[in-house]
């Protein structure tokens, strides 16, 4: 197989080979975010296999299209997650006062990324203000379009950046320490 193939919906892929058999194609021409005023990068990782088409390519193209919608849900997503549990982002209650009621755009993350898997995707903001994102940031993991769970990759492995511990904040029980996944994370 090509290392370079042409998606309708995505554009060119690239490629890479990743920890542990792991294929990673990234995407050419990243998609452009407005509420950043930047390009977001987006992969697809692939366990054992370098078919690209075992992807989900009609979501991946779905949240390129519209992907401030998805950076402005996942941004609600952590607002409600701090306020609803301060201390699993390093803040005491009087230092989560600042964030109650704060418009999703103003959530303290930068360097937004999406990571595509076969069975969810994450959006994985690289930095930002909260104690929880030192070193390596956070993800917001979706299943679909809906945001799932706020997964801690401050204990993360330079190689190790998106699995670690969760927190659930709407109740859907998915949460309680590592995903399992063993998925490793550019």
């Amino acid at each position: 197989m090509s290392s370079n193939v042409f998606r309708s919906g995505i554009g060119w892929l690239h490629l890479d080979r990743g920890p542990d058999g792991l294929s990673v194609w990234s995407v050419a021409e990243a998609p452009r975010s407005a509420l950043y005023e930047a390009a977001v990068e987006v992969n697809i990782l692939l366990e054992g296999s370098d078919d690209i088409d075992r992807a989900d390519l009609t979501l991946v193209g779905e949240v390129m299209g519209r992907i401030d919608h998805y950076l402005e849900t996942g941004l609600r997503f952590v607002g409600e997650a701090v306020e609803a549990d301060p201390a699993f982002f390093g803040l005491t209650e009087p230092e989560a006062e600042s964030y109650r009621g704060l418009p999703a755009t103003d959530v303290p993350l930068d360097s937004p990324q999406l990571n595509f898997y076969a069975d969810e995707w994450h959006l994985r903001f690289a930095e930002g203000r909260l104690p929880i994102c030192d070193p390596y940031g956070l993800a917001v993991v979706f299943h679909g379009q809906r945001p799932l769970r706020i997964d801690d990759l401050s204990d993360a492995t330079d190689v190790d950046v998106d699995v670690d511990v969760s927190v659930d904040v709407d109740g859907s029980g998915i949460a309680g320490g590592a995903d399992g996944s063993g998925r490793q994370g550019p």
